[in-house]
Protein backbone atom coordinates (compact mmCIF):
# COMPACT_ATOMS: atom_id res chain seq x y z
CA UNK A 1 0.00 0.00 0.00
CA UNK A 2 0.91 3.32 -0.89
CA UNK A 3 2.06 5.53 2.04
CA UNK A 4 -0.93 7.90 2.45
CA UNK A 5 -0.35 12.06 2.77
CA UNK A 6 -0.22 13.49 6.43
CA UNK A 7 -3.76 14.90 6.44
CA UNK A 8 -6.45 13.16 7.58
CA UNK A 9 -4.78 10.09 8.11
CA UNK A 10 -7.40 8.16 10.08
CA UNK A 11 -9.56 8.74 7.01
CA UNK A 12 -6.84 8.32 4.31
CA UNK A 13 -6.02 5.16 5.95
CA UNK A 14 -9.57 4.61 5.98
CA UNK A 15 -9.46 5.09 1.65
CA UNK A 16 -6.63 2.86 0.96
CA UNK A 17 -7.58 -0.15 2.83
CA UNK A 18 -10.68 -0.44 0.96
CA UNK A 19 -8.55 0.76 -2.36
CA UNK A 20 -6.16 -2.57 -1.32
CA UNK A 21 -9.64 -4.76 -0.82
CA UNK A 22 -11.21 -3.78 -4.49
CA UNK A 23 -7.93 -3.97 -6.54
CA UNK A 24 -7.12 -7.47 -5.22
CA UNK A 25 -11.07 -8.60 -5.65
CA UNK A 26 -10.50 -9.70 -2.09
CA UNK A 27 -14.16 -11.32 -1.44
CA UNK A 28 -15.62 -11.73 2.17
CA UNK A 29 -13.38 -14.02 4.35
CA UNK A 30 -10.34 -13.15 3.00
CA UNK A 31 -7.99 -12.11 5.41
CA UNK A 32 -5.94 -8.44 5.15
CA UNK A 33 -2.81 -7.47 6.43
CA UNK A 34 -1.82 -7.43 10.02
CA UNK A 35 -2.35 -4.66 12.47
CA UNK A 36 1.53 -4.29 12.48
CA UNK A 37 1.72 -4.87 9.23
CA UNK A 38 -0.50 -2.04 7.71
CA UNK A 39 1.35 0.28 10.46
CA UNK A 40 5.18 -0.41 8.62
CA UNK A 41 3.17 -0.34 5.01
CA UNK A 42 1.34 2.94 5.54
CA UNK A 43 3.79 3.93 7.70
CA UNK A 44 1.25 5.82 10.43
CA UNK A 45 1.00 5.36 14.12
CA UNK A 46 -0.86 2.24 15.23
CA UNK A 47 -3.49 4.46 16.38
CA UNK A 48 -4.17 5.86 12.83
CA UNK A 49 -4.46 2.41 11.70
CA UNK A 50 -6.75 1.25 15.01
CA UNK A 51 -9.42 4.31 14.33
CA UNK A 52 -9.37 3.36 10.38
CA UNK A 53 -10.14 0.09 10.94
CA UNK A 54 -12.63 0.59 14.03
CA UNK A 55 -14.57 2.86 11.27
CA UNK A 56 -14.50 0.19 8.40
CA UNK A 57 -15.69 -2.31 11.43
CA UNK A 58 -18.86 0.28 11.91
CA UNK A 59 -19.44 0.42 8.38
CA UNK A 60 -19.85 -3.75 8.14
CA UNK A 61 -16.31 -3.74 5.31
CA UNK A 62 -13.94 -5.94 7.72
CA UNK A 63 -14.46 -8.00 10.56
CA UNK A 64 -12.02 -7.41 13.52
CA UNK A 65 -11.24 -11.21 15.54
CA UNK A 66 -9.48 -10.52 18.44
CA UNK A 67 -6.01 -12.85 18.32
CA UNK A 68 -7.02 -14.26 14.78
CA UNK A 69 -6.74 -11.16 12.28
CA UNK A 70 -8.27 -9.21 10.39
CA UNK A 71 -10.99 -9.96 7.71
CA UNK A 72 -13.46 -8.61 4.59
CA UNK A 73 -16.72 -8.68 6.30
CA UNK A 74 -19.85 -9.36 4.55
CA UNK A 75 -21.14 -6.34 2.32
CA UNK A 76 -24.14 -5.56 4.66
CA UNK A 77 -26.76 -1.89 4.43
CA UNK A 78 -27.62 -2.79 7.77
CA UNK A 79 -25.09 -0.18 9.59
CA UNK A 80 -25.62 2.55 6.98
CA UNK A 81 -29.22 1.91 8.11
CA UNK A 82 -29.28 1.90 11.48
CA UNK A 83 -27.78 5.64 11.50
CA UNK A 84 -30.41 6.75 9.31
CA UNK A 85 -33.61 4.99 11.57
CA UNK A 86 -31.85 6.52 14.30
CA UNK A 87 -32.50 10.31 12.65
CA UNK A 88 -36.28 9.36 11.31
CA UNK A 89 -37.47 8.39 14.92
CA UNK A 90 -37.11 12.34 15.65
CA UNK A 91 -39.75 13.21 13.23
CA UNK A 92 -43.54 12.84 12.65
CA UNK A 93 -43.23 13.64 9.14
CA UNK A 94 -40.67 11.16 8.83
CA UNK A 95 -42.66 8.98 10.48
CA UNK A 96 -45.33 9.06 7.96
CA UNK A 97 -43.00 8.86 5.40
CA UNK A 98 -41.60 5.85 6.68
CA UNK A 99 -45.17 4.03 7.30
CA UNK A 100 -45.53 4.97 2.91
CA UNK A 101 -42.18 3.72 2.36
CA UNK A 102 -42.90 0.59 4.14
CA UNK A 103 -46.47 -0.09 2.23
CA UNK A 104 -44.68 0.44 -0.94
CA UNK A 105 -41.87 -2.26 0.00
CA UNK A 106 -44.32 -4.55 1.38
CA UNK A 107 -46.51 -4.67 -1.69
CA UNK A 108 -43.47 -5.14 -3.85
CA UNK A 109 -42.41 -7.84 -1.74
CA UNK A 110 -45.57 -9.90 -2.58
CA UNK A 111 -44.95 -8.81 -6.13
CA UNK A 112 -41.35 -10.67 -5.81
CA UNK A 113 -42.35 -13.39 -3.63
CA UNK A 114 -44.99 -14.57 -6.22
CA UNK A 115 -42.54 -14.25 -9.51
CA UNK A 116 -39.82 -16.11 -7.33
CA UNK A 117 -41.84 -18.42 -5.82
CA UNK A 118 -39.66 -20.40 -3.19
CA UNK A 119 -41.93 -22.84 -1.51
CA UNK A 120 -39.90 -23.64 1.32
CA UNK A 121 -40.27 -19.98 2.57
CA UNK A 122 -43.77 -19.89 1.39
CA UNK A 123 -44.14 -22.70 3.77
CA UNK A 124 -42.23 -21.07 6.28
CA UNK A 125 -43.94 -18.02 6.54
CA UNK A 126 -47.10 -20.73 7.17
CA UNK A 127 -45.53 -22.42 9.71
CA UNK A 128 -44.88 -18.34 11.34
CA UNK A 129 -48.64 -18.75 11.03
CA UNK A 130 -49.06 -21.56 13.18
CA UNK A 131 -46.67 -20.00 15.71
CA UNK A 132 -48.47 -16.90 16.06
CA UNK A 133 -52.24 -18.87 16.39
CA UNK A 134 -50.13 -21.09 18.76
CA UNK A 135 -49.56 -17.89 20.68
CA UNK A 136 -52.83 -16.27 20.81
CA UNK A 137 -54.41 -19.87 22.00
CA UNK A 138 -52.55 -19.05 25.30
CA UNK A 139 -53.12 -15.32 25.34
CA UNK A 140 -49.75 -14.10 24.51
CA UNK A 141 -48.90 -11.55 22.19
CA UNK A 142 -47.35 -12.89 18.86
CA UNK A 143 -45.33 -9.84 18.38
CA UNK A 144 -41.86 -12.00 17.51
CA UNK A 145 -44.59 -14.67 15.46
CA UNK A 146 -45.61 -11.49 13.74
CA UNK A 147 -41.64 -10.04 12.99
CA UNK A 148 -40.78 -13.44 11.83
CA UNK A 149 -43.25 -13.61 9.32
CA UNK A 150 -43.03 -10.47 7.46
CA UNK A 151 -38.82 -11.40 7.48
CA UNK A 152 -39.72 -14.24 5.78
CA UNK A 153 -42.26 -12.74 3.40
CA UNK A 154 -38.86 -10.63 2.55
CA UNK A 155 -36.82 -13.46 2.38
CA UNK A 156 -39.12 -14.90 -0.28
CA UNK A 157 -38.22 -12.37 -2.70
CA UNK A 158 -34.77 -13.71 -3.31
CA UNK A 159 -33.43 -10.21 -3.27
CA UNK A 160 -30.81 -9.61 -0.45
CA UNK A 161 -30.21 -6.37 -0.41
CA UNK A 162 -34.36 -5.80 -0.33
CA UNK A 163 -34.61 -7.66 2.40
CA UNK A 164 -31.87 -5.91 4.10
CA UNK A 165 -33.51 -2.44 3.44
CA UNK A 166 -36.64 -3.78 5.30
CA UNK A 167 -34.86 -4.69 8.17
CA UNK A 168 -34.53 -0.84 9.57
CA UNK A 169 -38.26 -0.54 8.88
CA UNK A 170 -38.71 -3.53 10.31
CA UNK A 171 -37.46 -2.70 13.13
CA UNK A 172 -38.90 0.97 13.76
CA UNK A 173 -42.47 0.06 13.16
CA UNK A 174 -41.98 -3.01 16.41
CA UNK A 175 -43.15 -0.69 19.01
CA UNK A 176 -46.56 0.05 16.60
CA UNK A 177 -47.40 -3.37 15.87
CA UNK A 178 -47.26 -3.82 19.88
CA UNK A 179 -50.48 -1.32 20.19
CA UNK A 180 -52.30 -3.03 17.44
CA UNK A 181 -51.92 -6.40 19.58
CA UNK A 182 -53.68 -4.62 22.68
CA UNK A 183 -56.34 -6.48 22.04
CA UNK A 184 -57.10 -10.30 21.29
CA UNK A 185 -59.49 -9.46 18.41
CA UNK A 186 -56.65 -7.75 16.69
CA UNK A 187 -54.24 -10.33 17.11
CA UNK A 188 -57.07 -12.65 15.49
CA UNK A 189 -57.42 -10.23 12.77
CA UNK A 190 -54.01 -9.96 11.53
CA UNK A 191 -53.40 -13.65 11.83
CA UNK A 192 -56.18 -13.90 9.31
CA UNK A 193 -54.92 -11.20 7.17
CA UNK A 194 -51.37 -12.93 7.72
CA UNK A 195 -53.65 -16.34 6.45
CA UNK A 196 -55.30 -14.53 3.20
CA UNK A 197 -51.99 -13.33 1.75
CA UNK A 198 -50.31 -16.38 2.17
CA UNK A 199 -52.87 -18.10 0.30
CA UNK A 200 -53.27 -15.69 -2.52
CA UNK A 201 -48.98 -15.68 -2.85
CA UNK A 202 -49.50 -19.20 -3.15
CA UNK A 203 -52.45 -19.09 -6.12
CA UNK A 204 -50.19 -16.28 -7.88
CA UNK A 205 -53.17 -14.24 -6.95
CA UNK A 206 -51.10 -11.07 -7.13
CA UNK A 207 -53.94 -8.59 -7.04
CA UNK A 208 -55.30 -10.06 -4.36
CA UNK A 209 -52.31 -10.49 -2.32
CA UNK A 210 -51.32 -6.87 -2.60
CA UNK A 211 -54.90 -5.88 -2.00
CA UNK A 212 -54.74 -8.38 1.78
CA UNK A 213 -50.92 -6.84 2.44
CA UNK A 214 -52.81 -3.09 1.70
CA UNK A 215 -55.57 -3.80 4.21
CA UNK A 216 -53.08 -5.54 6.57
CA UNK A 217 -51.09 -2.53 7.19
CA UNK A 218 -53.75 0.25 7.39
CA UNK A 219 -53.75 0.26 11.34
CA UNK A 220 -49.82 0.98 11.23
CA UNK A 221 -51.09 4.15 9.80
CA UNK A 222 -53.92 5.18 12.23
CA UNK A 223 -51.32 4.22 14.97
CA UNK A 224 -49.06 6.81 13.83
CA UNK A 225 -51.78 9.71 13.06
CA UNK A 226 -52.91 9.46 16.52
Amino acid sequence: MDKPEKVNLSHLVTERIKSFILDRELKEGDKLPSEKQLVESLEVSRTVVREALKSLELLGIVKIKTGDGIYVDGLSLKPILDQMSFRWKQSETRMKELWATRRILELGAVEMAIKHYDLDLISQMEEWNEAFNRKIALQQVPSEEDLQFHRTLFKATGNHTYFEFSEVLTDFFINIRQLHFGSMEGMKLSLLEHRTIVKRIREKDMAGAKREMDRHLRPLRRYIDQ
